[in-house]
């Protein structure tokens, strides 16, 4: 019997194509489809703002649920909020889908859909895989008891780790981070990397004449041009960006950073770059396509990632995917994913001075730059595909399923 003839998969997450905040549902809107090229996947998802079809096929073999729900807004009640829209997905799932089909287990995503996950568990008996993409603890540097709300998530968040069947984790970093934030035995966290498309031929080369002409929107043929993209939060680092800009601009007056992406950071930042008189030399885009990033990466000098905390830091595969020099901080998952020297350049995290120190070395030899580019380029494709990555999700599903066999045979006998 194949994998798509055996029981389906229930996968619940908070985001997928229409509703993507970060790294989570870029995780799930790859890794979902590929699954469900390979065995019965269903997913089910929150359906914000009216947005898109109720359901939907899937890969092959998957289909797509969509329910309605509120989204839920940043503030004291948040984690309330999120239980209510869990419980919008639990209400369907137990009225719509449960009744026709015997699922094998479930799969979710984070405590943001932990909380029907664990009703799900407790009331069906249905195997659960959970994957953890990052925790409060290391989001609030270990200080969960800050203020009630990131210990109320630290909680949910050890109460799914404790009760989950396997754990994924993206990174070896994680995996200890995990272990000890959750109190969960590193025996049941499994290590599966993010990955990124390799599949599809990339759209822009560095050479391109139509390309060389975009990048004149932004910078002069003669200046470096630095590049970070992501949520503009303080763990992911944009200020250490702009403090490193002074000490870049005395050795590369030319030099110009462009800041992408939106987050509760964008008005301190503004501030910080007029404070500093950099208006000339960082500009700040909010929002841009996928398509427009994938071109950054084509011409961008530098792809600078100084995340303060990064469970694994999927940015990273991408820049190196598109060729792009990246400077990294030496930082979770990120050291994972970059060898300092050979696929890129690892800096001390927090600190403007060392990330300065980086992206010069790299300007200053743009050959040898280059020469790494090829090399995480190499090693992006040989290893972060995410055929792989569902293929080795795929093995811990079974791993668990055999568990569950062994366990019930036991109990009969």
């Amino acid at each position: 019997m194949t994998d798509h003839e055996t029981g389906p998969v229930l996968m619940i997450a908070n985001e997928f194509r229409l509703h993507r905040v970060g790294g989570l549902g870029s995780h799930v809107a790859a890794l979902a489809p590929r699954l469900a090229d390979r065995l019965s996947l269903h997913l089910v998802v929150p359906r914000f703002d009216d947005q898109g079809a109720y359901q939907e096929p899937l890969g092959r073999y998957g289909r797509l649920y969509r329910v309605d729900a509120s989204t839920p807004q940043d503030g004291h009640s948040f984690d309330v909020q999120v239980w209510k829209m869990n419980d919008r997905l639990n209400e369907f799932i137990r009225s719509e889908l449960l009744p026709q089909y015997n699922y094998r287990l479930m799969h979710v995503h984070d405590w943001l859909a932990g909380y029907v996950g664990n009703d799900l568990r407790r009331r069906q008996n249905l195997p659960l895989v959970v994957t953890i993409h990052a925790t409060e603890f290391g989001r609030m540097n270990g200080n969960v008891t800050s203020n009630p709300l990131s210990q109320r998530i630290h909680l949910a968040e050890q109460y799914l780790a404790q009760h989950a069947d396997a754990i994924i984790a993206c990174s070896a970093f994680m995996r200890r981070e995990i272990s000890h934030a959750l109190d969960v035995s590193p025996d049941r966290i499994y290590v599966v990397p993010n990955g990124v498309d390799t599949t599809t031929p990339l759209s822009y080369t560095r050479h391109d004449p139509a390309l060389q002409n975009w990048r004149r929107q932004w910078v002069a043929d003669d200046a470096p041009l630095l590049f970070f993209v992501g949520r503009l939060v303080g763990d992911k680092g944009p200020d250490l960006l702009i403090a490193a800009m002074p000490e870049i601009l005395r050795h590369f007056p030319k030099a110009r950073a462009v800041i992408a992406g939106k987050g509760p950071f964008d008005h301190e930042l503004s501030r910080m770059i007029s404070h500093l008189g950099l208006h000339d030399n960082i500009l700040m885009t909010g929002f841009i396509s996928d398509e427009d990033r994938q071109r950054f990466y084509a011409v961008a000098d530098v792809a600078v990632i100084p995340s303060r905390y990064e469970p694994f830091g999927i940015v990273a595969l991408e820049a190196m995917l598109a060729g792009a020099p990246v400077v990294v901080a030496r930082v979770g998952g990120l050291q994972e994913v970059v060898q300092d020297g050979v696929t890129g350049i690892c800096v001390t995290s927090g600190r403007s001075d060392a990330l300065a120190a980086g992206i010069l070395q790299v300007l200053r030899d743009p050959a040898a730059a280059q020469r790494r580019a090829a090399a995480a380029r190499s090693q992006v494709i040989a290893r972060y595909s995410w055929q792989q990555i569902a293929q080795q999700t795929m093995a811990v599903y079974a791993t668990v399923a055999a568990s569950v066999a062994r366990s019930s045979a036991s109990s009969r006998s």
